[in-house]
């Protein structure tokens, strides 16, 4: 193979592996966050009648 097309598939196989890792830290924040926001739910109830 031509060196610019190994270049440009190692550019794509670099910039999925980034998008991945980028997308993998925003599922654990939202997590986190999710987790944190039922918690403060149970900490503070309201006592609705």
């Amino acid at each position: 193979m031509y060196p610019i097309i190994l270049s440009t598939l190692y550019n794509v196989k670099f910039s999925l592996w980034m998008m991945a890792q980028g997308m993998l830290g925003i599922f654990i924040f939202m997590a986190i966050f999710y987790g944190l926001i039922y918690a403060l739910e149970q900490v503070y109830k309201a006592d609705v009648k």
